[in-house]
C-alpha cells in the first residue's frame, strides 16, 4: 500500500535460471509507474495463501526506493506486523 492508500499488486516470476523477480518488485514497479514511491504497508502471499515475509533483496529494494520506506509496516504472518527496519536493521546505504 502506498502513502496515498492505493494498493499495488505484483506476481512472482520464478525461473530455473534465476532471471525471475519477486512480486514485491512488480508491485513497486507499478507504484513507481503511477508516480508514487512511499510504501506504508506490505504483505506477501505465497501461492497456497500463506503470508510470508519479503526476502532480503526485496527488503533492501523497498528501502532504496524512498528513505522513509524503512518505516513501512510488513505483515510477516497472519497475526504479526513489524517494520522493514525490524527485518533489516543494518540496511545498506
Amino acid at each position: 500500500m502506498s502513502e496515498s492508500g492505493k494498493v499495488y499488486t505484483g506476481v512472482c516470476i520464478d525461473t530455473p535460471c534465476s532471471m525471475g523477480f519477486c512480486a514485491e518488485h512488480a508491485a513497486i514497479a507499478a507504484m513507481i509507474t503511477a508516480g508514487e514511491n512511499r510504501i506504508t504497508k506490505v504483505v506477501a502471499v505465497y501461492e497456497d495463501g500463506t503470508i510470508i515475509p519479503p526476502c532480503g533483496r526485496c527488503r533492501e529494494f523497498i528501502c532504496q526506493i524512498h528513505d522513509e520506506n524503512y518505516k513501512c509496516q510488513v505483515m510477516i504472518k497472519k497475526d504479526m506486523i513489524i517494520t522493514i527496519n525490524d527485518l533489516l536493521p543494518y540496511r545498506w546505504e
